[in-house]
This record gives C-alpha cells, sequence and structure tokens, in this order.
C-alpha cells in the first residue's frame, strides 16, 4: 500500500496535530506501509529514514493555484492508493483536486473545531479524533480514530519540584492562549489548596503573569515558560489540570492517564469521553465551583479512574492509532 500523508500547517506550529502526524507516519512505516509525506520542511525532520519527504510550502493560502497545482503533479507523479489529508487546510485543498484522480482513496482527519468543514462526501472517510468533534462534523461518514502517544514510562527529572511547594502540586500545560483557559485556572486557584505549575509559551504570558500578582498568588501559582520535558515534569507532580475553553482532542489528558496520574478538567474531549463526571468541570462553572473540582482527595479520585487509565492504556497508543488507521484505509481500498 502506497500512502501520501499531506499536512500544510506552519512549519513554526508545533501542536497536537504536527505530533500526530510524525508518529502517524512512522507508525504506518514500521507497519510495513511505504510512506510518502508532503508538508513542512519542518515537519519532516523528525521522520524515519524509510518515509520518502516531499517538502511543501505551507506559507501559501490553501486557493494558491501553486500549491494546486504541486499537489496535482505529485499525486500524478506517484499513484498513490491513499492520500491523507492532515487538518481541514489540507482537506479543502484535497477535495479541490480529488476528482482528477478517480483511482486513488481520498480520506481526511479533522483535529479542531471548525465553523465550516470540508465536505465529507469528497472523501471515502473522514477521521475525527473525538467523538464531540464527530458529532459536531455531523455526517454518516465520519468515523473516530484517536491519536496516540508514546506509552514508554519517564523517570522524574531531579529537582521537578521544588521542597517548598505546597502540596498537593496541579500541572497544567499548553499555549498560553485564551482557548487554554489559564486565565479561568488562575482565577480558581484563589480557592484551591496547593501549587499551580504551568508548563507552555504564549502571548498571553504577561497577562497571565500580571493576573497572577495581582491575585497574590505568586508564591503558589508558577508560569514554566516553554517546556521540553513534560512526560517527566508529568511524573513528578501530584495531579494535572486541563482548564481549556475548546479543544479537538487533549494530548495532555491522554499524557496524564498513561503517566499514572488522577486528573481533572474542563468539560472537553477527550476528557469527556473517559472521566466520570465528577472530575469534569462544567462550561459555566463559576471560579467557587471550578475550584471545588480542584479541592478533592487524589488518592480517592486516582481509584474511581482506575478504568479511564485502563482504557487509555488500549485506545490511546501509537500501536491503536496506527491499526485503526489502516482499518480505515482497508475499508476504503476493499469495500
Amino acid at each position: 500500500m502506497k500512502v501520501l500523508l499531506f499536512m500544510v500547517s506552519p512549519g513554526t506550529a508545533k501542536g497536537g496535530m504536527e505530533k500526530h502526524y510524525s508518529e502517524l507516519a512512522n507508525g504506518l512505516a514500521s507497519s510495513g506501509i511505504q510512506v510518502f509525506c508532503m508538508a513542512a520542511p519542518e515537519h519532516l525532520q523528525a521522520l524515519d529514514a524509510n518515509i520518502t519527504r516531499l517538502p511543501i510550502n505551507s506559507r501559501l493560502s490553501r486557493h494558491s493555484v501553486a500549491t494546486h497545482f504541486r499537489v496535482a503533479r505529485i499525486l500524478r507523479e506517484y499513484r498513490f492508493d491513499v492520500v491523507h489529508a492532515q487538518g481541514s487546510k489540507a482537506a479543502h485543498i484535497v477535495q479541490r483536486i480529488s476528482p482528477l484522480f478517480k483511482k486513488t482513496v481520498f480520506i481526511a482527519t479533522i483535529h479542531n473545531f471548525k465553523k465550516r468543514y470540508p465536505n465529507p462526501l469528497r472523501f471515502c472517510r473522514m477521521i475525527a479524533v473525538s467523538n464531540a468533534l464527530a458529532r459536531d462534523i455531523g455526517h454518516s461518514n465520519v468515523t473516530v480514530v484517536y491519536n496516540g502517544l508514546d506509552t514508554q514510562a519517564h523517570a522524574s527529572p531531579a529537582g521537578a519540584i521544588s521542597s517548598g511547594d505546597v502540596k498537593p502540586v496541579w500541572l497544567s500545560v499548553g499555549r498560553l492562549v485564551a482557548a487554554k483557559g489559564f486565565d479561568r485556572l488562575i482565577e480558581a486557584f484563589q480557592h484551591v489548596k496547593g501549587t499551580l505549575l504551568i508548563a507552555g509559551s504564549g502571548p498571553n504570558f504577561k497577562n497571565l503573569d500580571e493576573q497572577i500578582h495581582r491575585l497574590n498568588l505568586s508564591g503558589r501559582v508558577k508560569l514554566l515558560g516553554h517546556v521540553t520535558n513534560i512526560p517527566e515534569l508529568m511524573s513528578a507532580v501530584d495531579a494535572v489540570v486541563i482548564s481549556s475553553r475548546r479543544e479537538g482532542f487533549s494530548y495532555v489528558f491522554a499524557e496524564a492517564l498513561q503517566s499514572d496520574k488522577p486528573v481533572v478538567a474542563t468539560d472537553v474531549p477527550i476528557a469527556n469521553e473517559f472521566l466520570p463526571g465528577d472530575f469534569v468541570i462544567p462550561t459555566n462553572a463559576s471560579s467557587e465551583e471550578f475550584a471545588d473540582h480542584l479541592n478533592i482527595n487524589l488518592a480517592s479520585a486516582y481509584n474511581a479512574q482506575a478504568s479511564a487509565r485502563t482504557r487509555a492504556q488500549a485506545e490511546l497508543s501509537v500501536d491503536a492509532m496506527t491499526k485503526n488507521t489502516v482499518r480505515v484505509y482497508r475499508d476504503c481500498l476493499e469495500p
């Protein structure tokens, strides 16, 4: 089977879709599939040596004639069995040229909620990364394949947690933007026992830092900036909190479960698909109600989330993601 994975996110992007792209490509290649990857040069660097790299200028718009011509030329040259678009921009490009390639199977994975989605009828199958996202797309041609994670164990880094940190120590991870809801989390932490570590960088750093000082939380709430050792850091804390206003798929939630940590989250995928309801914070919760979800007995929470962790081990691995994706390919190639 000859498969092209096509993504046009900016070379500087380092989010969940970019992580998924390289992990899926390497997973498919290790399973014996002949994999080709077309993306910004920066996103081709983490690929296994046996994957063919096809760089593209991702800065051009989805309406660019040059981009359409480049993609069509590659499809004519290589005659792929499957072309798998990653993200809405890539899917919109692919759906424009798909009528020219009647013998090729076209698939698209959608990673985030959008006001307007590509047309599912232009694809043999559209993949959503969560059930909530699939419902929002709202078409019978949509199937769910969860993103996967490397499940290898990580040791706690020396000095990750200060001896002066008030217990319990909570960790929250993400880009410092409004969608991640860190302002709500900091507001709620006025009423929460313990310490909060926020790992990530982004345009809201200054505003969040000012909010922490204004609320006199500088001793208990810490902005760590960009952190490269998230799994190791996660292994050192007591619990994980996700405060996002919206998510297509929360990698942080998956990492928390696979790091064997209790987790509390706002009502976003995939937390609301795995966790018992007591650990999901309602969308309209006040700061005090938000805090109530964090002022819990963590040992009891850990025990109550045992089935979620077991399910995560089975469903949120790179191996499971790869096998489920290949199943979609084969269903389309062998109807």
